[in-house]
């Protein structure tokens, strides 16, 4: 089988590339050839595994039909040079390309997607776009979480064509830090934004104060990646900086080893405010025996086992997410407990392996 993957992104590395990473590696084991369409212009391609065989077309990110024509062309000609068996669109910015290249080329269509469909930061060009490709091009969409997968179907897309398929991380060992009984280390890693919850989170360790004698820090790795955020950040540090607890909170600022951060951790909270398709996050945290403290939204709790790997709380529910953290840190036997319970789920449910094995299958159903 002769797999090609289109994922021409010039400018961000998020979630689904480092995923996309993932799932090339796990795939130059696998009896396939695999080649990626990848930006002229991004430094994502300089990130390619070796084996792989690139494509580099340019970028069309604000959707010009001149330049989606003359990526068809690219890609059509190197599929008569040497045909390809499976197109497959890794983001939804990449269907229409796929799926306009399969029927050109009669070639069976899968596209991926990683976000809700009518996700706020979607345009109404690019919603017009995904959903046309769902309905008359692709053959298959893989939804990375059955979340995902029921707004699909709240969002008319045709049911018949619906997989879910899981994200995966390859094996990494799980390095933690011993527990201290000193001090308990509270840690939240990713973007500073209202959408992942950073203001929810300060309300959460505020009403804690108030809750439990227990000694804690709270320790946050990542950065804001607009101004919005930036100025979150501020406002959380004027309203907070002179509470008695300020000192024990510890700015990181962004961190190239997310799990070496997340191994220092008795606890991650993950207090998202909106669908979070997903979180790679929680991935990260279940393979390093990290309990966790989540919002309940989108596919968090198809990760997180409530009362065996962490616990939930109802979205913008700070005081029972604070009443539900002052008891878990009470409570050091349950922790360990769902720490090895975290990471045998994460091995058994959440290998970048199985992930290979199901999208596989999902090529398997088009050729036959």
């Amino acid at each position: 089988m002769r797999l090609l993957l289109i994922h021409p992104e010039p400018k961000h590395f998020a979630g689904a590339e480092a995923m996309l990473l993932y799932f090339l590696e796990g795939l130059l084991s696998a009896p396939c050839e695999v080649v990626v369409a990848v930006s002229k212009d991004g430094a994502f391609a300089n990130r390619i595994p070796n084996g792989v065989e690139q494509i580099r077309i340019n970028e069309n990110a604000a959707f010009s039909i001149a330049e989606l024509r003359r990526q068809l062309a690219e890609l059509a000609r190197h599929h008569r040079r040497k045909p390809f068996d499976i197109i497959h669109g890794w983001a939804a910015r990449d269907w229409e390309l796929a799926a306009l290249l399969g029927q050109w080329v009669r070639r069976p269509t899968v596209g991926t997607l990683h976000d809700h469909p009518q996700a706020r930061f979607i345009s109404s060009k690019r919603r017009f776009l995904m959903r046309w490709s769902a309905r008359c091009g692709l053959e298959k969409v893989v939804c990375v979480s059955e979340a995902v997968r029921l707004a699909c179907l709240a969002a008319s897309y045709p049911k018949n064509k619906l997989q879910v398929v899981h994200n995966g991380l390859p094996d990494f060992p799980a390095v933690r830090a011993a527990r201290s009984p000193a001090v308990f280390r509270l840690g939240f890693l990713g973007a500073f934004s209202e959408r992942k919850g950073l203001q929810l989170l300060f309300d959460i360790v505020s009403k804690l104060s108030n809750l439990t004698a227990r000694p804690w820090e709270l320790h946050l790795a990542g950065e804001a990646q607009e101004d919005v955020g930036r100025n979150l950040v501020e406002q959380i540090r004027e309203r907070f900086s002179r509470v008695a607890w300020w000192p024990r909170v510890h700015w990181h600022g962004w961190i190239e080893e997310p799990r070496r951060f997340l191994g220092t951790l008795d606890l991650l909270v993950v207090p998202s405010r909106e669908f979070d398709p997903f979180p790679t996050v929680l991935l990260e945290a279940a393979q390093m025996g990290v309990p966790v403290l989540a919002a309940n939204v989108g596919g968090v709790a198809e990760i997180v086992a409530e009362g065996e790997t962490g616990l939930l709380f109802d979205p913008g529910d700070a005081p029972s997410a604070a009443d539900r953290l002052a008891r878990l840190m009470a409570q050091s036997e349950m922790l360990d407990q769902m720490s090895e319970r975290a990471i045998r789920k994460a091995h058994q449910e959440f290998g970048v392996g199985k992930m290979v094995a199901e999208y596989r299958k999902v090529y398997s159903t088009l050729l036959n």
